[in-house]
């Protein structure tokens, strides 16, 4: 049941791509590689410092970073949440929180209760909704400056 869920989180959001068009995904993927990055960096962090840790993974080799949520659901989740919301900075903020209160409150109560990571992790929910906001915002800028609205002159055509 537990490696069912994890097939989904990796590739469910993959397949969700097809609803999209090419110019979105070349338009947000590089924002999404970026939060990638951050993440699977968030991920190495929260590992050193027993934020949680992986009990069960998706394969043997992801202890640290889990594809099914770094590589799955926040990449693909990232270019969804952009296509919808870039360049209305208020509603990205708050799709952003509603969906990382859900991650925190929902889903991290929910591995803990299936025995996916150790219940003593000593990151709070509120202190990664914190994390996860900076992030988000970071994110928001970079892509305001991969479109030349941020820090450059010329311009990325609108698409």
């Amino acid at each position: 049941m537990i490696n069912l869920i994890f097939w989904a989180f990796f590739l469910v959001p993959w397949l969700s791509l097809f609803f999209l068009k090419n110019s979105a995904i070349r338009r947000y993927m590089p924002v999404a590689l970026f939060a990638t990055v951050i993440n699977t960096i968030f991920y190495q962090i929260a590992w050193t410092y027993g934020w949680w840790k992986y009990k069960e993974t998706l394969f043997s080799w992801d202890k640290v970073a889990q594809v099914h949520t770094v590589y799955g659901v926040f990449l693909v989740g990232t270019i969804w949440i952009f296509y919808f919301t870039f360049r209305k900075f208020w509603i990205y903020f708050l799709v952003n929180l509603i969906t990382d209160c859900i991650y925190s409150f929902g889903f991290r109560a929910l591995w803990k209760k299936l025995g996916i990571t150790t219940s003593g992790g000593n990151l709070s929910p509120l202190e990664g909704i914190m994390y996860m906001t900076l992030i988000s915002i970071t994110l928001y800028i970079y892509q305001l400056w991969q479109e030349g609205l941020f820090g450059r002159e010329n311009k990325i055509r609108e698409e």
